[in-house]
């Protein structure tokens, strides 16, 4: 019977950690090599706007990649509006909706978050007008701990303010599975569930037993 419990609880963790890695896997990590193609499309933009816009993109991964806590204010100066503007992180809480939330947010991301690389050859790239919007793909390496490596997805828009294109609303969202992750609450509820039932029934059993030794 011990043989038994040891053995469940093997193939058990072994499908939480199965589960685990099918949602913290990179879903799109043949892109990485192959900037030629758009999980997105291309997009409607035309080559001499896509060319402004892929400027900007590359000062932000530029930024992202240096992580240059001295260049912030420079580098949200070059690339983000100061009217109007939204940034959705990762997390449920992250809604800035003021420059200087977006400016400690991005120092922030700088300073504790990881290194962040973002596809931008990949990059979907639209626009209508003074209005473009792109969406691409990328992943973060955590500083802590640093072999955690997670997706992300990139959305953003893009206003064009005299001669250069700022960004006014952007969504960071990591690209996971959850998929999996319903699994795992499932078998980790069933097991706690289990757990409890067998720890009442064992508490019974033993009332029982000590009510028959004292009779």
């Amino acid at each position: 019977m011990e043989i038994a419990k040891q053995a469940f609880m093997v193939i058990f963790v072994s499908i939480l950690l199965l589960f685990t890695l099918l949602v913290l896997r990179q879903p799109h990590k043949a892109y990485d090599d192959a900037p030629d193609d758009h999980i997105y499309s291309g997009g409607n933009a035309p080559p001499d706007v896509r060319a402004e816009i892929r400027t900007q993109l590359d000062k932000f991964q530029a930024g992202y990649t240096r992580r240059d806590l001295d260049q912030v204010d420079t580098f949200m100066a070059a690339l983000f509006s100061q009217e109007n503007i939204l940034v959705l992180g990762t997390m449920p809480d992250e809604i800035y909706t003021d420059y200087d939330q977006v400016s400690k947010l991005i120092y922030s991301d700088w300073n504790a978050w990881g290194d962040v690389t973002f596809l931008m050859d990949n990059a979907n790239i639209s626009s209508n007008g003074d209005t473009a919007w792109i969406a691409t793909i990328g992943y973060v390496r955590f500083d802590v701990p640093s072999f955690l490596v997670l997706p992300l997805r990139l959305n953003a828009v893009l206003v064009r303010e005299g001669q250069a294109w700022k960004f006014q609303a952007m969504n960071f969202q990591f690209d996971l599975n959850l998929f999996f992750l319903f699994f795992t609450v499932i078998l980790l509820t069933a097991w706690l569930v289990a757990s409890l039932v067998a720890l009442v029934l064992a508490i019974i059993r033993r009332r029982r037993r000590t009510r028959e030794v004292a009779a």
